[in-house]
């Protein structure tokens, strides 16, 4: 339970860096300016974005955090043995716990095509935060847009949520 709640103070954080970020995330890209497929790795976690995106320092301790002008993306990682029993969760109910700890009383998980995640919007930002589950750790990745722009959005984020690999 811990480390669960270390995840909401680095999404509130997130949210708070964003705020910071969007006035550099301002268009939907055409499909000539999304870019062409590129290949991020880092210790345990593979995926692929754009050659739009660029990694950046996190500043607030996020695993690895990627920006395009379009759209950001944020890597969390939490170690099985951060929580005693944690290793044994599905990865529905780690979803359902991050929901909670983050005090989403309207938002409900998700699964589409065998991937957990769930929605959530505040302050003019919409996040699609997708879990996965690794051998030796709980991984989230969340894709962020403003909520205007996140129609047009949404199936390019699961494209991306379906190349990510974890070890």
């Amino acid at each position: 339970m811990r480390k669960l709640h270390i995840v909401t103070a680095l999404l509130l954080a997130c949210s708070l860096l964003l705020c910071g970020c969007f006035p550099k995330i301002m268009f939907v890209p055409s499909n000539d300016s999304i870019g062409e497929p590129k290949t991020f790795q880092k210790g345990g976690i593979q995926l692929t974005l754009t050659d739009q995106f660029t990694e950046q320092e996190s500043e607030l301790g996020f695993y690895a955090y990627y920006v395009s002008n379009f759209s950001g993306v944020v890597v969390l990682k939490e170690d099985f043995s951060l929580e005693e029993g944690l290793a044994d969760h599905s990865l529905e109910q780690y979803v359902r716990n991050v929901i909670a700890n983050n005090g989403h009383t309207d938002v409900e998980p998700q699964n589409k095509d065998g991937l957990w995640f769930y929605v959530s919007d505040s302050n003019g930002v919409r996040r699609y935060s997708y879990s996965y589950k690794g051998s030796n750790a709980f991984w989230i990745v969340q894709f962020l847009c403003t909520t205007s722009d996140a129609p047009q959005l949404e199936d390019l984020f699961f494209l991306w949520a379906n190349s990510v690999e974890v070890e």
